[in-house]
C-alpha cells in the first residue's frame, strides 16, 4: 500500500487501481475520481480530477474536469481543496434550513 493511497482514503476516496484510480461517491449519480496515467516526457504519473454524473441506467451524463495531467501533489492539493468546498457550502445549506 502506497502513501498516495493513504492519502486518497484518509479524504474518502475508495482505491480502484493502487496508486493509479481513485473513486469517492457524492450521492447516487455522482462522483469524483482521480487517474493517473504515464505521458511521454515525464518520469511519474500525471493524474487527472474531475466529476461524472450517471443516469439510472448507468450512461455517464456529464464529466467535469477540475485539473488534468499534473503531479499527484498538485492534484491531492485540488482534491482536498474541493472537498473543503463541498463541506462549507453543506454547512451553509444547512443553516439556511434552520
Amino acid at each position: 500500500m502506497s502513501a498516495v493511497d493513504d492519502q486518497f482514503r484518509s479524504l474518502g476516496f475508495n482505491v480502484g487501481i493502487p496508486s493509479l484510480v481513485f473513486v469517492r461517491s457524492l450521492s447516487r449519480d455522482c462522483m469524483l475520481v482521480v487517474e493517473g496515467q504515464r505521458v511521454k516526457g515525464f518520469s511519474e504519473y500525471r493524474y487527472t480530477f474531475y466529476k461524472t454524473r450517471y443516469l439510472p441506467d448507468g450512461r455517464m451524463t456529464s464529466v467535469k474536469v477540475y485539473i488534468e495531467n499534473q503531479a499527484i501533489k498538485r492534484v491531492l492539493l485540488r482534491v482536498a481543496s474541493f472537498l473543503s468546498f463541498l463541506e462549507s457550502t453543506r454547512q451553509i445549506e444547512s443553516e439556511v434550513l434552520r
